[in-house]
């Protein structure tokens, strides 16, 4: 049953993003001209954290909406986007090498659906995440063969060990 709604809901996925595609293939034809397939690179800075009334802190949106910050992995920094769509802590290869969280190769067994098809996986532990003065220890962390992660996601295996985190407008409030 899981498996058939999975299907159903990427075959849905599917079925939106094609219509799309297909008019921007026929314009390209009638035009002659060649699309731009590679998107200019944006340039986003990071909000420093506020300290939040009593304990905790606030970090507002950027432009786009999205909160990004930077994090604190064994006192590295890491620039992060939050997302509380993500199940963990999410970095790639490359990243957790840097940010201490050594992965043997034997360790990638699991496997991730993405928006690019499917990503094998490996779990570790990052003995301490901190942003500001919020910091949680021994956080799960979902690291990703190669490089195909180019953000480093601060999913909900760091937010959910907070005592409380919400969002209003453009302020998201973190609560140790």
């Amino acid at each position: 049953m899981t498996r058939l709604l999975g299907f159903a809901v990427f075959a849905s996925i599917v079925a939106m993003a094609f219509p799309s595609v297909f008019e921007r293939y026929r314009a390209t034809l009638q035009t002659g001209e060649a699309e731009q397939l590679t998107p200019p690179a944006k340039v986003v800075e990071a909000a420093l954290p506020a300290p939040a009334s009593g304990r905790g802190l606030q970090l507002r949106a950027g432009a786009d909406g999205h909160f990004r910050t930077e994090a604190r992995f064994e006192g590295r920094i890491e620039p992060v986007l939050i997302d509380t769509g993500a199940t963990y802590v999410a970095v790639n290869e490359r990243t957790a090498r840097r940010l201490g969280i050594n992965v043997p190769p034997e360790a990638f067994t699991g496997v991730a659906q993405t928006a690019n098809g499917p990503m094998p996986v490996a779990l570790a532990k990052a003995r301490r995440i901190a942003i500001g003065s919020v910091e949680v220890r021994d956080v799960d962390v979902m690291v990703a063969k190669g490089e195909a992660l180019s953000t480093t996601l601060l999913g909900m295996s760091f937010l959910k060990r907070l005592k409380s985190f919400s969002a209003s407008g453009n302020t998201l409030t973190l609560v140790p």
